[in-house]
C-alpha cells in the first residue's frame, strides 16, 4: 500500500514538474514570437514602424531644382525641398539619392550628405545642394543652348532620422523645366586674376 501511494506521489510530482517546464516553455515560446515580430517590425522599415505605433510621418515635397555655382571643375544642383516635421523634437535630414533626367534621357544622378535639420513641429523649405562634376554637365548639356529651358524629370530618395523609428526614406519626384546655364569654357576662364587669388591665398 505504502508502494502505491509513493507511485501516485511521484507521479503527482512529476506531473507538477512538467506543468512547471510547460509553463516555462510557454513563456519563453511567447518571449521568442514577441522578439521575432519586433524583429520584422523593425526590418520592414521606419514608414511602417511608424505606423505600427500609430505615430505621425514626416511629409516631404521637392518644389524645384536649379543650377548655383558652376566652374570648370564642377557645378552645384540645387533641390529645393519643404519638409514638415511633426515632432516634438528637430528632425534631422541625413542624405538624399537623386536622379534627373530629361524626356527620359539620364542627366545626372549621384548621393549627397545633405546634413541640415528641421525644427520641432514646423514646415520648412530647404535648399539641399549636389556636386555635378563639369564633364557630366558638358557631356548632357553642351547641345543646349544658353538659357534654354528643358523639361525634366527628379526623382530623389531623401533619409531623416525619426525618433523613435530610427532613419526613413521619403520618396520625393517632381516634374518641371530647367534652365540651363551658361558653361564656363577654359578661354572664358581669367587665368591671371585666377593665379593672383591664388598667391594672395598663400600669403600670410
Amino acid at each position: 500500500m505504502r508502494h502505491v501511494d509513493g507511485d501516485r506521489a511521484e507521479g503527482r510530482r512529476r506531473g507538477t514538474e512538467n506543468r512547471g517546464i510547460g509553463k516555462g516553455f510557454g513563456m519563453k515560446r511567447r518571449i521568442l514570437i514577441a522578439a521575432c515580430g519586433l524583429a520584422a517590425l523593425w526590418g520592414c522599415g521606419g514608414c511602417q514602424t511608424l505606423d505600427a505605433l500609430g505615430l505621425a510621418k514626416p511629409t516631404a515635397y521637392l518644389r524645384g531644382v536649379s543650377f548655383d555655382k558652376i566652374d570648370l571643375e564642377a557645378a552645384t544642383l540645387l533641390f529645393d525641398v519643404e519638409v514638415e516635421n511633426p515632432y516634438g523634437v528637430p528632425l534631422p535630414l541625413v542624405n538624399m539619392d537623386y536622379a534627373l533626367s530629361s524626356s527620359d534621357k539620364p542627366l545626372f544622378s549621384g548621393a549627397a550628405d545633405v546634413a541640415t535639420t528641421i525644427p520641432a513641429r514646423s514646415r520648412k523649405t530647404v535648399s539641399l545642394p549636389a556636386t555635378v562634376r563639369y564633364l557630366d554637365l558638358w557631356n548632357a548639356l553642351r547641345e543646349v543652348r544658353p538659357g534654354a529651358q528643358i523639361d525634366y524629370r527628379a526623382d530623389v530618395d531623401l533619409s531623416v532620422e525619426a525618433p523613435v523609428a530610427g532613419p526613413i526614406t521619403l520618396p520625393l519626384t517632381k516634374e518641371g523645366q530647367l534652365t540651363v546655364p551658361t558653361l564656363p569654357t577654359p578661354d572664358s576662364v581669367d587665368w591671371k586674376s585666377r593665379v593672383l587669388d591664388a598667391i594672395r591665398g598663400e600669403s600670410p
